[in-house]
């Protein structure tokens, strides 16, 4: 019997009552050999719901380590949290550096990286969009033209200053402009399902899944010898069964974006989360949804949300990491690297091409 899981990134939602995690659920047997009930902890941090699964190595000890990394984390990128590295950053836009953890200066170094690479498509900067949108929150409107056109000017990756200090002094942030703030919510999962692995890896774990809010990565080899199998949802109706999936041996991590999951309608027309940082609208082209593959977890974090704006053609063109994407007319894009590592699961989405 096939054995695939499916994966979609969303805050706080429906918890999987069969695995106690949401956006992670089992459409066959368990990935173990076991028979005994899978040992996976479940808790609600980094603004979504994380479950982590470390089968036959798991163990209290190792939990809790997890996942205080996780919320040691959160404490330091939540921009909604008063305290956070994040907030003091953005409170002091306009005005001065801001002393920063080095987990924080890193990610958002590796954010500015992707941003250059992508020629902004990726902006840790896009924070006054995010916030004028309000998308998944009480307070999700369709903003004015001239709303927008104000905040435009305050995106910009190129005004975020680094300063990596002497070994002496604190490395420090500074957004040179007022009213500029950081939204790493296009990134910071992506590091916290890195740091899960490399945590993995010191104990030793032979195999594992993680998920974080739909982060997905699978680490080390399944016990039986047999492929991870994760499935990609239709974008299309993303409540029905999955249209494909992606078959792997080992150490990927699997990130998918889509404008079918969140967004809020207004007047027949739907707005979802994925803006556009230089436009200052939600993307409107043909991509339903995006899957990155990877080994960094980080990389197909930022990867899916540039590569969701830019689209196959442009994405194509300047990256070679895979990616599937699906169109909305079920025609699917997928890098070279893919092929023979995609099973077809719904007849509607069997036109692949390959770049």
């Amino acid at each position: 019997m096939p054995q695939f899981f499916i994966i979609q990134r969303m805050k706080l939602n429906v918890v999987n009552a069969a695995l106690g995690a949401a956006m992670l659920f089992f459409l066959a047997a368990s990935f173990s050999c076991s028979k005994k009930a899978m040992p996976t902890r479940t808790q609600s941090v980094l603004g979504t719901v994380c479950s982590i699964n470390a089968y036959d190595d798991a163990s209290d000890k190792l939990y809790d380590e997890l996942f205080a990394r996780l919320k040691e984390i959160d404490d330091r990128f939540s921009a909604t949290k008063r305290d956070s590295d994040i907030s003091h950053v953005n409170a002091q836009a306009g005005i001065k550096a801001v002393p920063v953890h080095r987990d924080v200066y890193f990610v958002v170094q590796t954010a500015l990286n992707f941003a250059q690479k992508t020629d902004g498509a990726f902006d840790p900067t896009v924070g006054p969009l995010v916030k004028l949108w309000g998308i998944n929150t009480e307070n999700a409107r369709v903003p004015s033209r001239e709303e927008i056109d104000a905040a435009l000017p305050l995106v910009n990756w190129r005004n975020v200053q680094m300063d990596p200090g002497d070994g002496e002094t604190s490395k420090r942030i500074f957004l040179l402009q007022k009213g500029m703030s950081l939204d790493l919510g296009g990134i910071a999962k992506g590091y916290a399902a890195d740091e899960m692995a490399r945590i993995l890896g010191e104990h030793n774990v032979r195999q594992a899944i993680v998920n974080l809010g739909g982060n997905v990565y699978a680490y080390g080899s399944k016990k039986d010898g047999s492929k991870w199998k994760v499935a990609v949802k239709n974008p299309q109706h993303p409540s029905s069964d999955p249209a494909l999936a992606i078959c792997f041996n080992q150490n990927n991590s699997v990130v998918t974006s889509g404008a079918y999951e969140r967004y809020f309608e207004k007047n027949g027309r739907r707005y979802h989360h994925i803006i556009n940082p230089k436009t200052g609208y939600p993307e409107q082209n043909k991509v339903g949804s995006v899957t990155i593959v990877s080994r960094s977890s980080i990389e197909a974090d930022a990867l899916s949300t540039a590569a969701y704006i830019l689209g196959p053609s442009e994405y194509f063109k300047i990256e070679r990491t895979a990616a599937l994407f699906i169109l909305e007319d079920s025609s699917v894009k997928a890098s070279l690297q893919l092929a023979g590592k995609i099973e077809v699961l719904n007849q509607s989405f069997s036109n692949i091409t390959f770049r």
